[in-house]
Order: C-alpha cells, then sequence, then structure tokens
C-alpha cells in the first residue's frame, strides 16, 4: 500500500497562470492510494499452495469485499440524489462492510 498526499496551493506571490480563475486561487488537497494485488489469480491456473495459496485467498477476499462497498457506496449516492430532489427524505441508512476485509479497513477514508 502506498498512500501519497498531493496539496496544490497558489503560489506565495499572488501571480497565477489563469487570471480569469478565481478558483485557483484556493487550496487544492487530494489523497491517492495504489494497492498491488498481485497474486489476485484464480487457484486452479496457479497451482498455488501453502502461504501462496493463503495469500491469494486473502486477496480475492478483498477484492469481493471492495467490489462490494463500492456498490453500497453508489447505492447510497443514488438514494441521496433521489431524497435531494424530491422533499421526503428516509430514515434508513445502508450498511457499508469496510470492516469485512483489511483491503477495505485501509481504504475506508477514501
Amino acid at each position: 500500500v502506498c498512500t501519497l498526499y498531493v496539496t496544490i496551493a497558489p503560489s506565495e506571490d499572488g501571480d497565477s497562470v489563469e487570471d480569469d480563475n478565481d478558483a485557483s486561487a484556493e487550496e487544492v488537497r487530494s489523497k491517492l492510494t495504489l494497492v498491488d494485488l498481485a497474486g489476485s489469480e484464480r487457484l486452479k491456473r496457479t497451482g498455488a499452495e501453502g502461504t501462496r495459496m493463503r495469500e491469494g485467498i486473502n486477496i480475492n477476499k478483498g477484492l469481493f469485499v471492495l467490489g462490494q462497498v463500492v456498490s453500497a457506496l453508489s447505492e447510497l449516492g443514488q438514494q441521496t440524489q433521489q431524497n435531494s430532489s424530491s422533499t421526503t427524505k428516509s430514515s434508513s441508512s445502508a450498511h457499508i462492510p469496510y470492516r469485512d476485509s483489511k483491503l477495505t479497513r485501509l481504504l475506508q477514508d477514501s
């Protein structure tokens, strides 16, 4: 896992490349998380045994749970958009399964 934090700030002298755009005067912060998922192949094809097999199983489980998290977040986003366009608000909140794998716990704040 490699996490990069990037901050783009306006220059201290006040000169900007785009004088017409006031948005360039704001500081922008970003976070980029890179995860190496080597070993996520099918076990039957690789013939992995022992430690490599367990590692592959854990990576595949993490990818499966990551798919569930992305799906749950997209459904939550769609519900939020629908609720903001209508006057009625639902009181139910969706469960996001961040704790189901180490991968999704690491990426939870992303």
